[in-house]
């Protein structure tokens, strides 16, 4: 099992790889996605280097149906197919 602070520190890692050169120095869990800059498209993206990092699925409606305001909101999400996995 990956600690929870392993799985936040790298969708967060993988949060600013993704945002590139427009990521915000800190990316917070607390920090709200849309905010950031992080829109649909986005989400897709990270969701599919997270999968292939952390060797999960998570499909796309469960994204979708998924209430992701927040980073830590994709934070618990990872979290719970990493537990599960």
């Amino acid at each position: 099992m990956t600690p929870p602070e392993k799985v936040e520190s790298r969708v967060r890692e993988i949060i600013a790889a993704v945002l590139g050169p427009a990521a915000p120095a800190e990316i917070g869990r607390d920090d709200e996605l849309h905010a950031i800059g992080i829109e649909s498209l986005s989400i897709l993206e990270i969701a599919v280097r997270v999968e292939e990092e952390c060797g999960i699925k998570i499909g796309d409606s469960e994204l979708f149906r998924a209430s992701l305001t927040r980073v830590g909101d994709l934070v618990k999400l990872v979290q719970s197919h990493v537990d599960n996995s």
